[in-house]
């Protein structure tokens, strides 16, 4: 059984990327796609979902967001796409949410009904008390601030669509910017980047 693969990351679309590992490309669906670039040569776990209509892999930047994909498509009625939407949230998110009963954070994605995230809860709360309660004081700052982070991004690309960019440019203008909790700040930097190609792409 694979756990990662390893390779040249070769084209990266809105939800997938295509690895080059060994010379063969593998077509590999991920969430939070902003976080893999083209050129890129990285390991990427993977967990692949065989049924009797598709055989589909899906892949993810840590050994930890791969558990919790698999965790919850362990779950009666909640498949892998479902799964990938909750993972969008960041995977420090989804745990923190679970652990603490957020019923309310988990049902902002799409297809995540009450009962959905209620059953996510009652399965897998315990599990991921147990995980935040081993971790060092160290640990749990740094987890903490991925937290922190995450939520950053998110409230920053949901903010950047509102305003009618796209998923590119919005990707474009983070490779090119350092990301702060102060969004506006963020969005005000991001436009100049964006225009700033827009211009050189007239020259």
């Amino acid at each position: 059984m694979k756990i990662y693969l390893y390779g040249k990351i070769m084209h990266v679309n809105t939800n997938y990327l295509i690895l080059d590992h060994n010379g063969e490309g593998e077509l590999i669906y991920v969430p939070n796609i902003s976080r893999f670039e083209k050129d890129q040569v990285k390991k990427i776990f993977i967990s692949n979902v065989t049924n009797e209509y598709t055989n589909t892999t899906y892949g993810f930047d840590c050994f930890k967001e791969m558990v919790i994909f698999e965790d919850l498509i362990a779950l009666q009625g909640l498949g892998p796409k479902t799964a990938i939407a909750i993972l969008n949230l960041g995977w420090e998110n989804v745990l923190n949410y679970i652990a603490t009963e957020d019923c309310n954070s988990l049902m902002k994605v799409s297809y995540v009904s009450q009962r959905i995230a209620n059953n996510i809860i009652y399965n897998y709360k315990e599990k991921y008390q147990k995980f935040l309660s081993k971790l060092s004081e160290d640990e749990i700052s740094k987890f903490k601030n991925k937290i922190s982070e995450s939520n950053a991004q998110s409230q920053f690309e949901e903010t950047m669509k509102m305003l009618g960019f796209k998923s590119q440019q919005i990707k474009y203008a983070l490779e090119n910017m350092k990301l702060t909790e102060n969004i506006e700040e963020c969005v005000e930097n991001a436009i100049k980047i964006i225009g700033s190609k827009a211009n050189e792409a007239r020259i």
